[in-house]
Formats: C-alpha cells, sequence, structure tokens
C-alpha cells in the first residue's frame, strides 16, 4: 500500500496537518482499531461511510486492553484523537487536573472538534445539553477527571452514551495518587464497566514495572498489551543540585538559565512565596503562580498568560505540567524533590517539547534525608540517590529507575552535570562558607558570622539567609560551637 493510500496517513494529513505519523504512534493507534474490530466496535472511514480497513485477520481482542508508554512530545495524544475519527462511538478521555482537561479541550477545538467537558460543578440542564450533544454524533470526545464520573448521576448515565473507547492519560496517577489522596483512580476499572466499554487505552510518559502492574490491576483487572517507546528526552539536560539556601538557588539558576520557565514546589504556599521573592529579587514583573486552590477562572487567567509568554517564570505544583503542551519551556527546576522518578521525570518533561535544547535541575537538601527517616519509601529513596549521585550519568540513572533496558544514545555535549564534569556530593553553599570559616576560625559567633556573611557581595544573601545557612551546617556537623570559655560560642570547621 502507498503512502497516498494509507488511510492512517491520510487521515493524520487531512484532519491534524501531519504528513506522516511516528513509529510507535502508527503501532498504538492500529493496536486501538485492530482490537476495536476484535471487539466487534464498527468502524468507518472519517469522511463517511464504512471501513473495513482495519478488520483483524486474527483475534486480537487482547489489544483492546494496552498500555502504551511514550516520552513527553511524542505526540501521546494523537494516539486516540486519530482512532477516534474511525471509531462508531464516542471516546471518552479521563484526567487527573482541570489544567490538563482544559489543554486538552483548547487542542481538539483547534482541529475542528468539540469535545463535551464533564466537570464538576455543572448544572442538570448543562448536562442534559452535554448528554445530547454525545448521543447525536456532534461530539466524538468526552473530557472529565475519575471523581466526576463515579458520581451517582454520570456513572448511570455513561452506558447509554455509546463509549465506545475509553482513555487513561497519565496513568502513572493510578498509582502515584490512587493509593493516596485520589482513591477514584482506583476505581477506575468500575467507570470502564459503567460505561460498557471493553476498548481501553492508558497512557503515560513514564512507568516503572511496578507502576504498570498496577495500572494493569487498577485499570485492567489483569494483564493488559504493552508498548513502550524509550523514555529518553535527548534535548533535555539535566542537573542535580545540593543547597542549603533552596530560594535563592532558584534565584541564581533563572539568572543563568533560558527562560520561560517552571519552578515545582511541594506546597500551594510555597508557590505563592517563591513568586513573591522572585518577583522581587529578579526585578521580573512576570512571576506567576499556579496550584489546585485557584479558582477555574484564576487558572485559566495564569495558564494563558503562561502559553504566550516568551520571558515568563512559573512557580506551580504539580497541578500544573502533566500533558500541558507549552512546548517552548526552556528551563524546568524542582524547588523541591518530588515523590519518585516517574513524577520527576513527568513534571521535567515539560521542558523542551519543541525539540530545542532545555534544562531540568533538581534541588536537594538536608531536609529531604530527613524527610527520607520520617516517611521511609523506596522509589523517593531510589530519587534522593540518583540527586546525590556524581558517579553515573544522569540520563542512564534516571532510565535505570524506570527498569528501562533498551538502547541508550548519550549526546556528545549538553547530557548531565556529570557527564560534563560539574556535579557535586555537597551542597553548593558549603565549600565558600567553609572557606569562611578557616579564614576566621574562632572568631565569630552564629549571629556575628551572619552579619559578616550578608556583607559580602558573592553570596547576595541576606542576614536571616546567612544565619540559615550557618545553623544548617552545624547541625550537619560540619560546624561546630566551641563550649571552650575562651572562644565560647565561637565557630570552628571540623
Amino acid at each position: 500500500m502507498s503512502m497516498n493510500q494509507d488511510p492512517l496517513n491520510k487521515a493524520a494529513e487531512t484532519f491534524f496537518g501531519l504528513p506522516y505519523l511516528f513509529p510507535y504512534q502508527r503501532l498504538a493507534i492500529t493496536n486501538i482499531l485492530e482490537g476495536a474490530s476484535a471487539l466487534g466496535i464498527p468502524l468507518r472511514s472519517p469522511e463517511g461511510g464504512a471501513s473495513a480497513a482495519f478488520q483483524a485477520s486474527e483475534d486480537r481482542e487482547a489489544l483492546g486492553r494496552q498500555i502504551v508508554i511514550l516520552p513527553t512530545g511524542s505526540g501521546k495524544s494523537l494516539c486516540f484523537q486519530l482512532p477516534a475519527l474511525f471509531l462508531e462511538g464516542a471516546t471518552l478521555a479521563i484526567y487527573p487536573i482541570l489544567s490538563l482537561m482544559t489543554d486538552q479541550e483548547r487542542r481538539l477545538r483547534e482541529r475542528g472538534f468539540d469535545p463535551a467537558v464533564v466537570r464538576g460543578g455543572q448544572s442538570p440542564e448543562e448536562r442534559n445539553a452535554l448528554w445530547e450533544k454525545i448521543r447525536s454524533g456532534k461530539s466524538r470526545f468526552i473530557i472529565a477527571n475519575p471523581e466526576v464520573l463515579l458520581t451517582p448521576a454520570v456513572r448511570e448515565t455513561l452506558r447509554t452514551l455509546n463509549i465506545v473507547h475509553a482513555v487513561i492519560d497519565e496513568a502513572h496517577c493510578v498509582s502515584e495518587w490512587g493509593e493516596s489522596f485520589r482513591p477514584s483512580y482506583r476505581e477506575i476499572a468500575r467507570i470502564l464497566d459503567a460505561a460498557g466499554t471493553r476498548l481501553a487505552t492508558a497512557f503515560t510518559a513514564t512507568a516503572s514495572e511496578p507502576v504498570l502492574k498496577k495500572i494493569e490491576t487498577y485499570v485492567f483487572g489483569g494483564e493488559a498489551h504493552r508498548i513502550i517507546g524509550n523514555p529518553d528526552r535527548p534535548n533535555i539536560r539535566y542537573q542535580a543540585m545540593g543547597c542549603l539556601l533552596r530560594d535563592l538557588a532558584v534565584r541564581d539558576l533563572l539568572l543563568r538559565n533560558r527562560l520561560p520557565a517552571v519552578v515545582f514546589c511541594a506546597s500551594r504556599t510555597g508557590t505563592e512565596k517563591l513568586a513573591r521573592y522572585l518577583r522581587n529579587e529578579l526585578h521580573h514583573k512576570e512571576v506567576r503562580f499556579y496550584h489546585a486552590g485557584l479558582s477555574r477562572e484564576e487558572k485559566k487567567t495564569v495558564e494563558e498568560w503562561f502559553f504566550a509568554h516568551t520571558r515568563g517564570v512559573l512557580t506551580a505544583t504539580c497541578a500544573y505540567g502533566m500533558g500541558v503542551d507549552k512546548p517552548d519551556i526552556r528551563t524546568v527546576i524542582h524547588r523541591d524533590c518530588p515523590p519518585s522518578a516517574e513524577a520527576y521525570l513527568q513534571e521535567s518533561g515539560r521542558a523542551g517539547r519543541d525539540g530545542r535544547p532545555a534544562s531540568a535541575i533538581l534541588l536537594w537538601g538536608h531536609d529531604d534525608e530527613e524527610r527520607l527517616k520520617r516517611a521511609e519509601t523506596d522509589r523517593f529513596s531510589r530519587l534522593l540517590e540518583y540527586a546525590r549521585n556524581v558517579h553515573e550519568c544522569r540520563r542512564k540513572a534516571l532510565l535505570r529507575l524506570l527498569d528501562y533496558e533498551g538502547d541508550l544514545s548519550v549526546p556528545e555535549s549538553g547530557c548531565c552535570d556529570v557527564c560534563e564534569g560539574e556535579a557535586s556530593s555537597v551542597p553548593r553553599e558549603v565549600p565558600s562558607l567553609l572557606a569562611f570559616f578557616r579564614r576566621n576560625n574562632r572568631r565569630y559567633s552564629v549571629s556575628e558570622a551572619a552579619e559578616a556573611l550578608a556583607q559580602i557581595g558573592q553570596f547576595r544573601w541576606s542576614r536571616d539567609d546567612a544565619k540559615t545557612a550557618v545553623l544548617q551546617l552545624i547541625e550537619r556537623k560540619t560546624l561546630r560551637r566551641l563550649a571552650n570559655i575562651l572562644w565560647k560560642d565561637t565557630l570552628s570547621p571540623r
């Protein structure tokens, strides 16, 4: 069959303006359509009329249940948007957060589709209008989160909507969130059962073997076919940096790295405090914050601002990021360590979706070690080990944490700080601080040292910053506070 006769390539070019499909995209799409055929789901031509192009020559029902793992920026959305054109019925796309739902709605509307977005707070009249739009065939796509789909009224309606394909995007959330604060993710199978949908695809950019097993259990009730692409992003340079003063480290990194940038924080309060700090320190007005506590209107305003801005800095929790398609983010900084390598790769993958060089920087510190002592988890322990590593290529280390065993071609330049000989196993402030205290051994108390350090231009520290750093060195036993009567309370390096 020639390229022009290929129905998938023809649909990709006609409806999406794409001259070709990548091999993994073609494989995922073909599996969906052949799985549909094996399950007895009617197929049609996107231009109208019946289609027999994907009648399976063997039993391919197993391919109706598949997990697709493709790196960020590789076009996962197309893998379910394109087959929806061939399926006689609706495609349900399940997302974890509102920003993803909004982003997918925007992209579908740009391509001429009219998706039905089901979200909390809608009136009965609004819902009825959506159901009618789906039943009449005016909408091929339903966008929702698992919580709204599990409400009794929506769950009872699902079977009446002729949903033939269910898509679970960012499927690693089944493991990341389903066993902690989003129990609805353990109920995905109930949603599919309520809709009467046997054709389902779970998509993610990152997943280790334990995560894949949980997706298979909670979504498919057993095994699923897997399509695993190379999760590497060769255009991203990886770096990890220890620090005593995280906000100052973020400030200095933003001064040295390209914008636009996203800075991920662990808490809502942290995003707001950091945004205010950066506006003041950088004298840069284009800094905003984003988290789940914002109203729908506030989120939309921030999303639209950041999407259009070429010099913006966004401080955000994990509520922003997954699947949001801003292609030109040049730098992603993690002020706080995420809970796992999967989460880190997912969020750092926001950088460089346009394929151009970008940077991903992970900050770590003594408080991460304390956090690990309080709540020992193997996945966080492994990520912290990655952060402190100064011997193994970071790219290889991350992929090893995902159990990836395929070929990996490491870039000759711009790979990571380890390969370039710039990685350090100690926080960035420690060498300068120790040099200061060696020059001034037994001279200063904590308060006096903080005052002196604040006067040194190379640090650009406030007195409070300097005091915090000094106290951390004492806590780490890198500095000692003397008790000898001649030098009482003065500081000396160990």
